[in-house]
């Protein structure tokens, strides 16, 4: 039956000592009175006396047919304080039995009155702060029940003669009945419909100090344990609702089945809540509510209910209980003209069949199934049928009428169910979504290792093809610039044409060509400044030995983001070309250089500015001399590559400016 974890065994024993509490419900009851007795504390200025515990009664059956009690012995008209009257001693509690077959008309018949006369010493009206109490723990009959004491109408039951408050102690307040510590007689009146028979407790007379607690005690096992128990399982049955309707498309019945139980059981358990106010509706109706609509509704449900449970499905059983009910339902209405006198018995007969039923169900599916939840369902299921047998008893007054009803408590087990059901669904999903957690975490580790495996392979890669193409880059810009000026320099050589000049300046031109190749490998940072300085430092001397003054008028730009080594060629290239044609071709003595940030056309950027005190010339056509078509050429191929713009215009003192416009950013 268990899963290795031990789990079963402990739950077993857990289920065990509820067995046990349950059963042992009825002493406790009876045993807290004699405890707070005996451990009472008193203030110091008053002393605390025992409390009396009335176990024999005088009885007698007064000819009287009358229901409502009188104001007074002296009114009640019967004889009750004549010397004659022919008084019993009879033990307390004392009950006298139901008749199997009630009279169908007995609730229009007059009652069967009788009288309980008690002598209360005077210790245990001994003076207490709180004053003396009179404490009758239970009285049960189908009619009304008066207390006297001193000729006074001390209390009495009100409302409904069928639905009283027979399940709440009565608490009596002895205040000004008698002076204290001075002896007194208790009567007790109970008028019974016709074969209701009745039963009256033993009573407890003493200081309110000293029975408070068994007051309260009692109090709360006979019905206000009861009223929080089915106010709590129908708050948890609206949850469940809720639940059911927010998940409903899931097929998740056991919540709608669990708001329907906490809904039938709270009618089923009303008769053991009344107080001694009336319902507001017919005795009858009454019943039927509770009784057959109440008892049976919680039965079918609880059928349903323990099938989703364990996963079942009887699907014909289930119909034939659902027409049982039904038919039983609708043919106890009284409506139809149905007695009280009549739906009582019946429906007490009517619930046997659907009972045993639910519980060989239970007991079934757990020889089956044998997991934990079907045996402890099984086991509550068997733990209902002698609790069924008790209260049973004690509607009957046999057996010690001072016991309490079990019946409603077993409802508590179903509740404790569900609640462990729910828990451990949640403890599931939260097994589950730790799983996922770890599984969905191993599952990233993973990908993490394998991505970092890539990263590696692909910086690899990128590593080697970053040389090659700097390889490449390289021995294009030697074939197509160093490489070039050199077999122009061979070759005027070889032919004896060029001037020893000549061949120095295409030489130099040679050597600065390698330089600007070499300082393109500098990172930059894109930092455009210290890309222009560069280009300062390796032309400067040229600049200076053709005769020209160089006005160096940069200020900050911002950085550009894209500018790496081939880039930085490009623009080395660009400036490098338009600074050797000036050199060449303008017949400039001043060359300023002034950068600044421009938009064009909205997008932002930064602008380089080659301004000369040369011949004019614009860019738009080659045949100027100044700058032959290849290298205009090269420029503008160099500017689109960087995405950027140029353009020659006239300054504004003659000479001519060269505009490098670079964006920020780049698309690519």
């Amino acid at each position: 039956m268990a899963d290795g974890t031990g789990r079963v065994p402990r739950t077993l024993r857990a289920l065990c000592a509820a067995f046990a509490i349950a059963l042992a419900l009825p002493g406790l009851a009876r045993s807290a009175t004699a405890a707070t007795a005996q451990h009472a504390v008193a203030p110091a200025s008053i002393q605390s006396t025992q409390p009396s515990h009335l176990t024999t009664a005088n009885f007698w059956l007064s000819p009287s047919s009358v229901w409502e009690p009188p104001h007074s012995l002296a009114q009640a008209g019967d004889g009750v304080e004549a010397p004659d009257t022919p008084w019993e001693e009879v033990d307390l509690p004392h009950a006298r039995a139901r008749e199997l077959a009630s009279p169908l008309d007995a609730a229009a018949r007059p009652p069967k009155v009788m009288w309980y006369r008690m002598q209360v010493p005077a210790k245990a009206l001994a003076a207490s702060p709180r004053g003396a109490r009179l404490y009758i723990p239970r009285w049960q009959t189908i009619g009304t029940l008066a207390v006297y004491g001193n000729d006074r109408l001390l209390w009495q039951s009100r409302g409904s003669r069928v639905w009283n408050s027979f399940n709440r102690p009565v608490w009596i307040d002895l205040g000004g009945v008698v002076p204290d510590g001075t002896a007194l007689v208790v009567y007790v009146r109970m008028a019974s419909m016709q074969g209701a028979g009745g039963a009256l407790s033993s009573m407890w007379v003493g200081q309110a100090e000293t029975l408070v607690l068994s007051w309260r005690v009692r109090s709360l096992l006979q019905a206000d344990g009861v009223a929080f128990s089915r106010g709590s399982y129908l708050v948890i049955g609206l949850f469940a609702l809720v639940l059911w309707l927010v998940r409903r498309r899931r097929n998740e019945s056991m919540y709608l089945l669990f708001f329907l139980l906490s809904v039938f059981h709270l009618l089923a358990t009303l008769p053991y809540l009344m107080g001694n106010e009336s319902v507001g509706i017919p005795d009858v109706w009454f019943a039927w509510i509770t009784y057959v609509v109440g008892s049976l509704g919680s039965t079918v449900c609880g059928f349903y209910f323990l099938c989703a449970i364990n996963h079942v499905r009887l699907r014909r059983l289930g119909r034939t209980m659902l027409l049982y009910a039904a038919v039983a339902t609708l043919a106890t209405v009284p409506a139809i003209g149905v007695g009280l006198e009549s739906l009582l018995p019946v429906a007490r007969l009517m619930l046997i069949p659907p009972g045993f039923t639910v519980i060989g169900v239970g007991v079934w599916t757990a020889w089956h199934r044998r997991t934990p939840t079907s045996i402890l369902l099984a086991l509550w299921l068997l733990l209902s049928v002698p609790v069924g047998f008790h209260d049973l008893g004690l509607q009957n007054y046999r057996g010690n009428i001072e016991g309490i009803y079990l019946t409603p408590y077993v409802y508590v087990g179903l509740f404790t169910m569900f609640l462990l059901i729910a828990f451990s669904r949640y403890l599931r999903a939260l097994g589950f979504a730790e799983q996922a957690k770890a599984n969905l975490k191993q599952r990233l580790d993973e990908r993490e290792r394998e991505l970092d495996t890539s990263h590696q392979r692909l910086r690899l890669v990128e590593r080697e093809q970053t040389l090659l193409m700097e390889r490449q880059r390289l021995m294009r810009e030697m074939h197509d610039g160093v490489g070039s000026s050199l077999m122009t320099a061979l070759r005027v050589v070889e032919h004896g044409s060029a001037e020893k000049n000549n061949v120095a300046q295409m030489l130099k031109e040679c050597i600065d060509d390698l330089k600007i190749s070499i300082d393109s490998l500098e990172p930059a940072d894109a930092d455009l400044l210290a890309l222009l300085a560069r280009l300062r430092f390796r032309l400067g001397p040229r600049l200076e030995g053709a005769g020209l003054v160089l006005h160096w008028d940069v200020s900050d730009v911002s950085p550009l983001p894209w500018l790496d080594a081939m880039n930085a060629l490009h623009i080395l290239r660009t400036l490098q070309e338009v600074l050797t044609n000036i050199i060449k071709h303008s017949g400039a003595r001043t060359i300023t250089v002034s950068t600044s940030e421009t938009p064009n056309g909205g997008a932002a950027g930064v602008q380089v500015k080659i301004t000369d005190d040369g011949c004019a010339f614009s860019g738009v056509s080659a045949s100027a001399g100044t700058l032959g078509a290849r290298g205009l050429s090269n420029v503008r191929a160099r500017v689109a590559a960087l995405q950027g713009q140029c353009k020659w215009t006239a300054g504004a003192n003659g000479g001519t400016q060269f505009a490098l416009w670079l964006p920020l950013s780049r698309t690519h």
